[in-house]
C-alpha cells in the first residue's frame, strides 16, 4: 500500500511537471505542494532502503554536492537567506533523485511523462493560436525581436518550455507506444520548440542525438531511428514556415523597422467623465508595418483598452469593450473606427490606453508599438468634457544611468560570473549570481531575476569550484547509455551552456528525477 501512494504520487508530479499554476497556496505552488505529498509518502520507503541508497554511488555523489551547496550558504559573503534558499532546492532535487533510485515504476513514469509532455505541447500550440488560458500561468507574454510572439505555453518562460518539451523529445520517441503515434507526438513537440525561438534547445537535440550515436556505436537500427526522429524535427519547421509572419514577412525597404507597426490619431486625448459611463472616441490608425491587419480569423486584430490607476500605478482588472476592424486592413492603409470604452465605477485619475491587440500578439505595445493614452479624469459631479493635454512625460521612457535591464548580453553576464568566480573561489551562494552580477560589471541597479545563461558558470559563481567539481562527479557516477534518460539529461546539459534551469521549479524537478532514474524509463533506443 505504501508503495502504491508512493507511485501515485510520482506519477502526479511527474504529470504536473508542465503544468505548475502560477497562484499559490500559502506560498506554494501546484506542483511543491505535490512534492510534498510525495516525499510524505516515501518518507517510509526512504528509511527502509536508507542502506541502499547509502552504498548508492550515485546518492553519494549527489550527496556530496547538496553538501558542498550548504557549505557555500555558511560561506556567503551575503544573502544568506537567499542562499539558504537555492540549497533547499538542491535538497529537494536530492529527495527526488532519492524517491527515483527506489521506485520500481519507471516504465509507468516514462508513460505518464510521455501522456503529460504531449498533452502540454498541444495546449502550448492552442495557446499560440490565440485560445488558451495565459493568466493562469503568467502574466504576460514574450517575443522575438520585439516583433513576433515566442511560444510559452503552460510555462512562465518561453525558454522554460524549450527546455521542457527538448529533454522531453527522446523519452517521447523511444517510449512505448505505437511508432504513428509516436511520430505523431514527436511533432507536436518539435513545432512547439521552434516556436519558442529558443537556439540553445533547438541546437541542443540533434548535438546529443548524432554525438549519442557515434559514442554509443549504434548500429544500423539505432541511426536509422535517430535519423527518423531528426527528420520530423526536419519537417515540423518546415511546416511551420508559412505560419510564420516573422520569417516570411520581412521588411521591404530601410524605413521599415518592423513587420507589425501602427500609428494612432486621436482628436482630444483629454476627458472629465462620470464613473460607470460608456464612451466612444474617433480614433485613426495608420498600418506602418509589412504585415496585413485581419478583422476575421485566428489572427483577427480588434482594438481594446485599459485603465491605468495613476494613484496606485496598476492596471485595473476588468473586462473591456472590444472594437472590431471594419475590414482587413493592409500596409500603408488607414482605418477609421469609433472605438468604445466604459470608464472606472471608482472615481480617481486615470490614464486610458487605447490600441490594437490581435490573438497571437496580444497587445501590439508588447511588440514595442506605442499606444495612444488619454488622461481622464473619473468623478461622479461633472460633466463629460474633451480637451488637449501634454502627455509627454507619460509617452517618454525613462531609463535610470549605469542600470542593467534583462537585455543584458551572455557575454557580460558570462563576464560577471568568472569575475565572481575570481573573487570568491569557493562562491557566493547557491542562486546568489543574480543578485551580485551587477556590481561586478559596474552597474548602480540590475535585474535580480537574471541568471548567468550558463549551467557550469552559474554553478562556480554560486559554489566554487568545489560545486562545480562535485557537479561532474555526480553525472560521471551515472551510468551513460544511448537511451532516454541519458539522452534527455544530455539534452538538458548541453543546453546549459546557453541558459540555468536549476533554479526553475518544473525543470530541476524533472532534471533530479531524470538523474535518479535507472537506464530503464523506457525500452532500448535501438529497438524501434
Amino acid at each position: 500500500m505504501r508503495d502504491q501512494w508512493s507511485n501515485i504520487a510520482l506519477g502526479a508530479l511527474v504529470a504536473q511537471i508542465p503544468f505548475e499554476l502560477r497562484y499559490t497556496l500559502f506560498g506554494l505552488s501546484n506542483l511543491q505542494w505535490t512534492f510534498i505529498v510525495l516525499v510524505v509518502t516515501s518518507a517510509s520507503l526512504l528509511f527502509e532502503n536508507r542502506q541502499r541508497l547509502l552504498n548508492d554511488r550515485l546518492v553519494q555523489a549527489a550527496a556530496l554536492f547538496v553538501g558542498i551547496q550548504w557549505l557555500a550558504v555558511v560561506y556567503a559573503p551575503e544573502f544568506h537567506t537567499n542562499a539558504l534558499k537555492g540549497a533547499i532546492r538542491f535538497t529537494a532535487g536530492l529527495l527526488l533523485l532519492a524517491i527515483a533510485r527506489i521506485s520500481n515504476k519507471h516504465q509507468s513514469v516514462g508513460r505518464v511523462w510521455v501522456i503529460s509532455s504531449v498533452f502540454a505541447a498541444i495546449y502550448a500550440l492552442v495557446a499560440y493560436a490565440g485560445f488558451g488560458f495565459t493568466w493562469l500561468f503568467r502574466t504576460e507574454e514574450f517575443y522575438i525581436g520585439q516583433i513576433f510572439q515566442r511560444l510559452s505555453g503552460s510555462f512562465e518562460y518561453p525558454n522554460t518550455a524549450a527546455a521542457y518539451f527538448a529533454l522531453s523529445l527522446p523519452i517521447v520517441w523511444w517510449s512505448s507506444f505505437r511508432p504513428a503515434l509516436r511520430s505523431v507526438f514527436v511533432f507536436l513537440l518539435w513545432c512547439a520548440i521552434v516556436l519558442t525561438f529558443s537556439k540553445g534547445a533547438l541546437a541542443a537535440i540533434p548535438v546529443v542525438v548524432l554525438g549519442g550515436a557515434i559514442f554509443s556505436h549504434s548500429d544500423a537500427a539505432g541511426w536509422k531511428t535517430g535519423a527518423a526522429f531528426l527528420a520530423i524535427g526536419v519537417v515540423a519547421y518546415g511546416v511551420l514556415l508559412p505560419l510564420q509572419p516573422y520569417l516570411w514577412e520581412r521588411p521591404h525597404g530601410p524605413n521599415v523597422q518592423s513587420p507589425i507597426a501602427a500609428e494612432y490619431t486621436t482628436p482630444w486625448n483629454k476627458l472629465q467623465e462620470q464613473p460607470g459611463t460608456y464612451g466612444q472616441i474617433p480614433l485613426q490608425i495608420r498600418n506602418t508595418g509589412v504585415t496585413k491587419w485581419r478583422s476575421q480569423g485566428w489572427w483577427r486584430v480588434a482594438v481594446g483598452y485599459r485603465w491605468w490607476n495613476a494613484e496606485t500605478e496598476t492596471f485595473l482588472k476588468v473586462m473591456p469593450f472590444i472594437t472590431k476592424l471594419p475590414r482587413d486592413v493592409n500596409p500603408g492603409e488607414t482605418v477609421a473606427i469609433p472605438a468604445a470604452f466604459q470608464t472606472p465605477k471608482e472615481p480617481g485619475r486615470y490614464i486610458l490606453v487605447l490600441e490594437l491587440f490581435s490573438s497571437n500578439l496580444h497587445w501590439f505595445s508588447q511588440t514595442g508599438v506605442v499606444p495612444t493614452l488619454i488622461q481622464a479624469d473619473i468623478h461622479p459631479s461633472i460633466s463629460r468634457a474633451v480637451g488637449q493635454t501634454d502627455l509627454s512625460s507619460f509617452y517618454r521612457k525613462e531609463q535610470t544611468p549605469g542600470r542593467l535591464t534583462a537585455s543584458v548580453p551572455r557575454s557580460s553576464l558570462w563576464t560577471a560570473a568568472f569575475r565572481i568566480f575570481i573573487a570568491h573561489p569557493f562562491g557566493v551562494g547557491p542562486d546568489n549570481f543574480r543578485l551580485q552580477y551587477g556590481k561586478y560589471l559596474g552597474a548602480s541597479g540590475w535585474d535580480t531575476d537574471v541568471y548567468s545563461n550558463n549551467l557550469y558558470l552559474e554553478l562556480l559563481a554560486g559554489s566554487g569550484i568545489l560545486g562545480l567539481a562535485a557537479f561532474g562527479l555526480m553525472l560521471a557516477a551515472k551510468p551513460w547509455q544511448f537511451e532516454p534518460s541519458c539522452l534527455a539529461i544530455a539534452v538538458f546539459l548541453v543546453h546549459g551552456l546557453v541558459d540555468f534551469f536549476l533554479m526553475t521549479t518544473p525543470i530541476y524537478f524533472a532534471f533530479w528525477l531524470l538523474i535518479g532514474f535507472s537506464n530503464s524509463m523506457s525500452r532500448p533506443a535501438v529497438r524501434n
